[in-house]
């Protein structure tokens, strides 16, 4: 049995318009949907830039990463942009083997990318 995946929003600056966000368990088929709707009640209009801690991420599918995209795009035609933070070493891999290392900036900590998306906004 798997353990679903948990959002938890870690701050809101609306200064800068940031949004972190922390998630938890495991992301796959099954709790992608719950995810997304997790996601879409907790991001405001406001919300123009999004960190993503996922170091509490113990699972991630295609599912899941193709999520992570339809997020970017929300954030990026609000012109704002998108990090992950906290990756694991596998998922970090193919973030980088896909080449969507390309598509959003990836940091160590949600700390260390929260500090890059303000310094930038």
């Amino acid at each position: 049995m798997t353990t679903p995946v948990h959002l938890t929003q870690i701050s809101a600056d609306p200064a800068t318009g940031t949004c972190v966000l922390a998630l938890a368990g495991e992301l796959d088929y099954i709790s992608a949907a719950q995810l997304r709707a997790d996601m879409e009640s907790t991001l405001r209009p406001e919300h123009r830039h999004l960190v993503l801690d996922l170091s509490g991420l113990e699972f991630c599918d295609s599912t899941g990463i193709r999520l992570f995209l339809v997020f970017r795009k929300l954030i990026l035609e609000r012109g704002g942009s998108i990090a992950l933070a906290g990756l694991t070493s596998r998922l970090e891999r193919v973030f980088h083997m896909t080449g969507l290392s390309q598509a959003f900036a990836l940091y160590p900590d949600a700390e260390q990318a929260r500090a890059a998306i303000t310094a930038d906004a």
